[in-house]
């Protein structure tokens, strides 16, 4: 690849897009502020067979979950409750 910081700037390329963001862990403490809800109702939600709430992914004797499935579940209990959201 050729050396481009001897280009002027205005001729060099974009730097390459980044990556999405890494995902990110969630405590058990994190999940239930954000949902607002007691131990027991998330367990009860992880076993629910028409929509579960994602299950814990488990880091030595930790479980916690993973941000952007949170985040999913949050959105479609919206959008279910609510209807599809229009721009």
């Amino acid at each position: 690849m050729p050396d481009v910081s001897s280009l002027p700037a205005r001729v060099r390329p974009d730097p390459p897009a980044r990556p999405d963001p890494p995902e990110r862990f969630l405590s058990i403490r994190d999940v239930l502020g954000r949902l607002s809800i007691s131990r027991s109702l998330l367990y009860e939600l992880i076993k629910d067979p028409v929509r579960p709430f994602p299950s814990p992914v488990h880091i030595g004797r930790r479980s916690v979950w993973i941000e952007r499935e949170v985040e999913a579940f949050m959105q479609d209990v919206v959008e279910t409750e609510r209807g599809p959201r229009r721009n």
